[in-house]
């Protein structure tokens, strides 16, 4: 995607976000004013509402909350994997911390807005190898596996295949220190009926119009399992009520730690 030209998915996501702005947490060094330049630019335009809105208000919550934590344990480093338009290192910024955004759309620059704290981190997440791939892009762009890493990955695994969202996490626990944290975002579907199927058939058709096309559908138990396969432990979930036109349908956050039993830097 040209990064002129955010999807209709991200311009809805970053117009929530202005509604959202005033009762999210932010440090005492951010730059809240220049997210919402950033978020009103990536706004303008057509949007596609890719789900419901009070879905992205819980993860927006349940991530802003765990990176507040993060800082304040003294976690000196963030990853945000398939960054996008993600705004948290202007409002979490002016501390010591070092952000990496993977896949992250340069727009920053144009509006003239200082990116110091961050590092951008290409990747093509249609490589064979993904895991390897992220985890020398990282190793390259300066991460240090061996201190403790915020590493958000917030609705960016469900793009990906089941195979490469695996390797995905399995790279992220090889590069967890002890007191590394990985927050996660699924929409969570049930085996439903034909009525519900063909619902989320219209659903997939609007994501693939919004440039935001599903690789992997996840069922009830499946974040959970992929989570343990690949290093990681599971310490708290958060889930939002069930959709009313999609019974069971739901979006679950997951927040783990590294498992020492199953590999990584520890």
């Amino acid at each position: 995607m040209p990064s002129h030209h955010p999807s209709l998915a991200a311009r809805w996501v970053a117009a929530q976000r202005l509604h959202l702005a005033r009762t999210r947490p932010s440090t005492p060094g951010g730059d809240v004013p220049a997210e919402s330049r950033l978020y009103r630019d990536v706004a303008r335009g057509p949007r596609v509402p890719v789900g419901r809105a009070s879905d992205l208000a819980q993860r927006t919550q349940v991530i802003d909350a765990e990176v507040a934590g993060a800082l304040g344990r003294g976690t000196a480093q963030v990853v945000l994997l398939g960054a996008g338009y993600d705004g948290r290192p202007l409002r979490f910024g002016g501390g010591a911390v070092r952000w990496f955004e993977v896949d992250k759309r340069r727009r920053l620059g144009a509006l003239g807005i200082a990116t110091g704290q961050t590092t951008f981190v290409g990747l093509d997440r249609h490589v064979d190898d993904l895991g390897s791939a992220l985890g020398t892009a990282l190793g390259t762009a300066g991460h240090d596996a061996a201190a403790p890493t915020l590493f958000v990955a917030e609705d960016v695994l469900q793009a990906l295949t089941l195979e490469a969202t695996a390797a995905y996490c399995a790279a992220l626990r090889a590069r967890a220190a002890t007191g590394s944290v990985l927050v996660a975002t699924f929409s969570v579907l049930p085996v439903g009926g034909t009525p519900v199927r063909a619902l989320r058939t219209a659903a997939a058709f609007l994501r693939r119009a919004a440039d935001e096309g599903r690789g992997h559908e996840f069922r009830p138990g499946d974040p959970e399992k992929l989570m343990v396969v690949t290093g990681w432990r599971v310490t708290h979930a958060a889930s939002s009520p069930e959709s009313r036109l999609d019974p069971g349908a739901h979006l679950l956050a997951l927040v783990c730690e590294p498992d020492p039993a199953r590999g990584g830097v520890d």
